[in-house]
């Protein structure tokens, strides 16, 4: 057991090693900007296949982007976890072009059960969308052999 690893550099190797392996925000173009403790960043740009009859993003797109960062922060310790539950509230439509930047963050962990927030701006830092979540630890390590490489126990203690 290693109770003195650098829990950001364990972050940011999760999510390296989750990014190849997640297609869904590869193909929408989602890029990870940043992953450490308890948050995570992502960007994406609005394209025109994100559009719906309104000529504005569909807010599926806006869910799957805040789902998208919300997994890489529920995940950052290396202990699997899945989303529970996630709620989205949509406050100003995104445009054709808009670059989306969604900031996931850790409101309280307890046990296997986190709540976490997802706010989603555009490039005006205007908020587009607020999401909160909860996850589920489950058994696991997300990314299998990093604990080892880590120091980590199987239960990433």
């Amino acid at each position: 057991m290693n109770h003195d690893i650098d829990k950001d550099q364990l972050a940011k190797a999760v999510a390296e090693g989750i990014y190849p392996r997640d297609k869904a925000s590869q193909t929408l173009g989602v890029e990870i900007v940043e992953a450490r403790d308890g948050a995570a960043t992502a960007r994406m740009t609005v394209r025109d296949d994100m559009l719906n009859f309104h000529g504005t993003c569909h807010g599926g797109f806006l869910y799957t982007l805040a789902g998208s960062v919300f997994a890489y922060v529920i995940n950052s310790d290396n202990r699997a976890a899945v989303v529970q539950s996630g709620s989205i509230s949509y406050t100003l439509p995104a445009q054709l072009g808009d670059v989306l930047t969604a900031r996931a963050q850790l409101i309280s962990l307890s046990g296997r059960s986190g709540i976490y927030d997802v706010e989603i701006t555009n490039q005006n830092d205007q908020i587009v969308a607020l999401f909160r979540g909860q996850s589920r630890k489950v058994n696991g390590e997300s990314v299998p052999g990093l604990n080892a490489r880590f120091g980590l126990d199987e239960k990433g203690a």
